[in-house]
């Protein structure tokens, strides 16, 4: 068997990698018919490769840090969903806050709360609600999840036109998983006077899409708003990886 040299092997791999990005994009483009949910965030839906998120999929939400904003962006994308159905939160830690979740343009009148007591019935009741009809979005905060764990949540959303929302701690950055969209939300660095918080969105991964691409976005924790920073440009400007 000939040696391949490494820099021959990282083009290779590459390659390979852009194929299937290629691939999975044509599978999507002749079995159109699941709608998009957009974010509610013009500059988020410019990042993903659908302007949006797909109904039927799953997408994580990864906190680099304690209060990096991306439950606060979660609720924002959960609210546009209620249009379609109530929105479920599965609630494990019983961290969820009323006011700020209304804040983010949630109506608390079409939220199912559910708090299990236990984690196995926690995966069962996100499962089972990703597989109910008439559900915008189900919102699930989880930390480690086993292959076949994943893997179930995954279908359970692909067999239905629910949006499923994981929000992952910063350890599930070395995991793999079953998502179609994986989102690093990371805490930016506010300019003085400016009482708003600042954070970086980088897309990890997308199935069938570009990836490693980064948007900075300001969150108004009064008023819920969410909105671009100001003086960044376009996100497809920060594309770190394009395809060819």
């Amino acid at each position: 068997m000939r040696a391949v040299h490494p820099e021959s092997r990282s083009q290779l791999i590459q390659e390979l990698r852009t194929d299937l990005r290629h691939f999975h994009r044509g599978l999507q483009l002749r079995c159109p018919g699941k709608p998009v949910v957009s974010t509610g965030i013009q500059a988020m839906d410019e990042l993903l490769p659908d302007r949006g998120l797909l109904r039927g999929s799953l997408s994580e939400w990864i906190d680099s840090e304690n209060g990096s904003g991306a439950t606060s962006l979660v609720m924002r994308l959960a609210c546009q969903t209620q249009g379609d159905g109530p929105l479920v939160v599965v609630d494990l830690e019983q961290t969820l806050y009323a006011p700020a979740v209304h804040a983010a343009g949630v109506c608390l009148d079409k939220v199912i709360l559910v708090r299990p007591s236990s984690r196995k019935d926690a995966l069962w009741a996100a499962e089972q609600s990703l597989r109910c009809p008439g559900i915008g979005a189900v919102v699930f905060r989880v930390d480690h999840l086993k292959t076949a764990e994943f893997r179930r949540l995954q279908l359970a959303a692909e067999a239905s036109t629910v949006i499923g929302i994981l929000i992952r701690p910063p350890e599930a950055q070395t995991q793999s998983g079953w998502s179609d969209v994986r989102l690093l939300v990371t805490p930016a660095l506010s300019p003085p006077n400016l009482f708003r918080r600042r954070m970086d969105v980088r897309c990890v991964y997308a199935k069938g899409g570009l990836t490693d691409r980064t948007v900075k976005l300001e969150l108004c924790d009064e008023t819920g708003a969410v909105c671009l920073a100001a003086g960044v440009s376009h996100p497809a400007t920060s594309c770190r990886a394009a395809e060819t």
